[in-house]
């Protein structure tokens, strides 16, 4: 059975379509409550140039914003804050590799070393 231009351009819509429910579920699904963690174990890697960079009032934390996402990324103080704090500026174009997180009911991208946060340009 030969499909029609219509019919593979419904298909064609249909996959696009699941294709961005299932990046929106994963990108703002709810997390798994039975822990009471919040926290999931997904991995991720993202690209963009930073927005902003704040040191946490206390702990020595480091948050910062990136143009191509909406969540923050977060530094803590014992995995490099100070190094990345060194190296990185605004307007850098960074590559940052973390986990997927959970704070105070929204999500974040938690860096686990310093080497996972690397300027491409500056």
């Amino acid at each position: 059975m030969k499909m029609q231009k219509e019919e593979k351009i419904v298909v064609v819509l249909l996959l696009m379509a699941l294709g961005s429910l299932a990046v929106a579920e994963w990108t703002f699904g709810s997390s798994d409550q039975s822990t009471g963690t919040g926290i999931s174990d997904s991995s991720i890697s993202v690209e963009g140039h930073v927005l902003s960079m704040t040191t946490t009032k206390t702990g020595g934390n480091l948050i910062f914003q990136l143009d191509t996402i909406n969540n923050s990324i977060f530094v803590p103080s014992g995995s490099g804050a100070k190094d990345i704090q060194g190296r990185v500026h605004s307007g850098d174009n960074v590559r940052i590799r973390g986990m997927l997180s959970e704070f105070n009911g929204k999500k974040e991208i938690k860096v686990s070393r310093s080497a996972d946060v690397e300027v491409i340009r500056s």
